[in-house]
């Protein structure tokens, strides 16, 4: 279902943006796929701009009709779409480490990881009428083919470096498409216990003791996974779980895990959102 009919499009300024123009009314074919090959606007995190090469990467939205959640598990979408393109990453030989694979993770709550290093991530905007789960524009954003990104960009990598060779991106997206349609199906037909132990399981940094920083303030706890609305649930040495909001705590992203926090929504680089 998702990418049977595919929009394309050469230059726009957020595809995120073009699908609620288009759509506004929810008047779209479920699983309605907008790909640009340049995206000059795209929106970011806490509207950081996502800033990606013209026809390098994959910058796409997903337009879903998702009516068989309740408004309360939103998040689940969130973490069946991140899934899937963790999914797809290693899904592909990796010729740069001895891994078989890409080692992909999800930095919650929705980048994509290549060991220490972005590689992309969604942002989904819903809406929601009353007790009805609506609409969902799901932006995705991938590195594909980039090899030079600005200074001012911290840890970005592509799938290229991983691959040592270009990837078709009409097929890299039919393949993503793929990955994303059989997540989502899994959301709606098995229920969400299974989808929420995969999810736990791949986030960076899972119950592994790390530094984050709170308020300018260095911490140190383990990841024991998110709550029902996506709240990141961090236990501190105590043994006491606090649950934390989007931007309220940070990892320290660097090989070890010490020095300046990496934030990495502070200059987002390839994902569509």
């Amino acid at each position: 279902m998702i990418g049977k009919k595919l929009i394309e499009l050469a230059r726009v300024d957020s595809t995120n943006a073009y699908a609620s123009l288009l759509y506004s009314d929810s008047d779209f074919e479920d699983g309605t796929v907008i790909w640009a090959h340049d995206q000059f606007a795209g929106k970011g995190q806490h509207d950081h701009q996502w800033i990606s090469e013209s026809g390098k990467n994959l910058t796409f939205t997903v337009c879903l009709k998702p009516r068989f959640l309740a408004p309360g598990s939103q998040f689940q979408l969130n973490k069946a779409f991140t899934l899937a393109i963790i999914d797809f990453i290693r899904s592909f030989p990796n010729q740069a480490s001895p891994a078989p694979h890409p080692e992909a993770f999800i930095k919650w709550p929705n980048d994509i990881y290549v060991g220490n290093q972005k590689i992309g991530g969604i942002l989904i905007e819903n809406k929601i009428m009353g007790s009805t789960f609506e609409t969902s524009i799901a932006g995705i954003g991938l590195n594909i083919n980039q090899t030079r990104f600005a200074p001012d960009i911290p840890n970005p990598v592509s799938l290229i470096h991983m691959l040592r060779h270009e990837i078709v991106l009409k097929d890299a997206l039919h393949s993503l498409c793929d990955f994303l349609n059989r997540r989502y199906l899994e959301l709606q037909q098995a229920g969400n216990e299974n989808l929420d132990q995969e999810f736990n399981e791949n986030l960076l940094g899972f119950d592994k003791w790390r530094l984050f920083v709170q308020k300018s303030n260095k911490i140190e706890g383990r990841i024991r996974g998110v709550d029902k609305s996506g709240l990141l649930l961090l236990e501190d040495r105590n043994g006491e779980i606090s649950a934390y909001n989007h931007g309220e705590v940070e990892y320290q992203i660097n090989e070890n895990n010490a020095g300046n926090a990496g934030n990495a929504d502070n200059a987002d680089n390839a994902v569509n959102r």
